[in-house]
Formats: C-alpha cells, structure tokens, sequence
C-alpha cells in the first residue's frame, strides 16, 4: 500500500483574500478571518477531489514494494529528487538514478526502470520506499482560470450557505457545480 506526507507545504494560496471578496461582492473586514478560512478548505477540497496539489508542494511517497512506486500519488510531478529504500539488511540506501527514469508529462507521473536495470531487493518492512518529489506550479498566476473559478464557487456556496443543508419544504444538500469544472483536471489513481 502507498500513502504521502507533505514535507513543505506550499507557502501562498492560489486566490488573494481581495479576489474573493470581489468574488462575494464584500466590501468590510468584518468576515476576512472566515474568508481566509474558506480560501484553505475550498482549496484544498478541491486538490484532494482533483488529486492535485497546485502549488508547489515537496511530498513524500512510501510503499511497500516497488511496483507501488510506478505512478506517484498527487500531480502535476515537476521534479524527483530522491528514491530511498531499505535494503534486505534493512539499512536505507539512496537508489541510484542509473537505475530509474521518470516520466513527469503523464498524469499521474510514472517511474520505471532503465533498460538492464532492476531494483534491489527490499527489506521485509513496511514503507520500505520512499520517493520524495515535487508538484504543483511555483506561482498562482500559472493555475488554471477554470481551477480558480472552481474554488470561488465553492467559497461562495460555503459563505451564503453556512449550514450543511438547505431546508425549505425539502432538504437538499448545497449544489456542488464546482465539480464540473473540476472534473477535467483530475487525476486518477490507483492506491
């Protein structure tokens, strides 16, 4: 089984506190703490449905075999900075680059390995692999109009809405036509 840790998070937001309350059409200070808030949980509502991390963000993916590591978890990958593994000793080792390439165009990005290569053997431990690489754009300006688009619109169904519910006659859930928008950039992958 693989899983990730975010090692650095990315340090900005892909939306500015002022095109949100553009956005909901606010004009005091009274709700910014809320819409600083709702920045971070639409956004990242919106990575985890999209299998994305938008801005630039260092991962750390573990597995327990090497065939877990063939498609890495979250996209876009923009660098692989290092594989480390424990051997059968279950000492780690640093798996040299002469051995693996990476294909960072697909999404999810893929690793295998060089023609005459093969991986060592493994120690019997859980999350003996770990891949740490980069995603994600390194500026906000480079996300996707419709991705932004996507987050204000659920901003702006969590600010007018602020219950789980809408009740009249009927209950109904708050309508999620952010998803639409976001149904183009996602990802899939198979854990």
């Amino acid at each position: 089984m693989k899983n990730y840790k975010v090692v650095t998070a990315a340090t900005g937001n892909i939306l500015t506190s002022n095109e949100v309350k553009t956005h909901l059409k606010v004009d005091t200070t009274a709700d910014d703490n809320l819409i600083a808030a709702l920045i971070v949980a639409c956004t990242n509502s919106a990575q985890e449905y999209t299998n994305r991390f938008f801005l630039e963000t260092t991962l750390d993916m573990f597995a327990d075999e090497w065939k877990e590591i063939s498609t890495l978890l979250k996209s876009p990958v923009t660098s692989v900075d290092s594989i480390k593994y424990y051997d059968q000793d279950d000492n780690q080792q640093t798996l040299d680059t002469s051995v693996y390439a990476f294909d960072m165009v697909s999404m999810p990005a893929r690793i295998f390995l060089k023609p005459n290569q093969t991986f060592p053997v493994l120690s019997e431990r859980k999350n003996a692999i770990e891949v740490r690489y980069k995603v994600g754009v390194s500026s906000a300006s480079d996300v996707d109009q419709a991705i932004k688009q996507a987050v204000l619109l659920t901003i702006g169904n969590y600010y007018e809405n602020r219950q789980a519910v809408v009740t009249g006659t009927i209950a109904t859930e708050l309508p999620m036509n952010a998803k639409f928008l976001l149904d183009q950039y996602r990802v899939q992958v198979c854990r």
